[in-house]
């Protein structure tokens, strides 16, 4: 069997369309419109892309977003620092999933 992810699959992701083309117009729009400087620049939302990315583990979006990321002046430097931040969140995430077992043992304990 061949990876599970292959990077080229990547350039094929608008051919999705085809089994639902209204939604994916929506979804286009929709995406097309987060991403437009407003508040936040383009640059900060690519950032913010690269960062969910790293979470959600993502191997086409890592792959999207590092390429935008670079293109956008950041570097590699900009991007370890947020992989960092993204990373350190999940983990306080996944410690803060602890609290029912804490809490039990609190009541079981008692």
């Amino acid at each position: 069997m061949g990876a599970y992810f292959d990077d080229k699959d990547l350039t094929h992701f608008g051919d999705l369309k085809e089994h639902a083309p209204e939604l994916w117009e929506m979804f286009e729009k929709y995406y097309g419109a987060a991403f437009q400087p407003g508040l936040l620049t383009k640059r900060e939302k690519v950032l913010i892309g690269f960062a969910v990315s790293q979470a959600s583990q993502c191997p086409y979006c890592i792959d999207s977003y590092t390429q935008q990321a670079l293109e956008q002046g950041l570097t590699m430097k900009h991007l370890g620092e947020a992989m960092h931040a993204a990373a350190s969140l999940r983990a306080g995430i996944a410690l803060a999933h602890a609290l029912p077992a804490h809490n039990i043992d609190k009541k079981v304990s008692m």
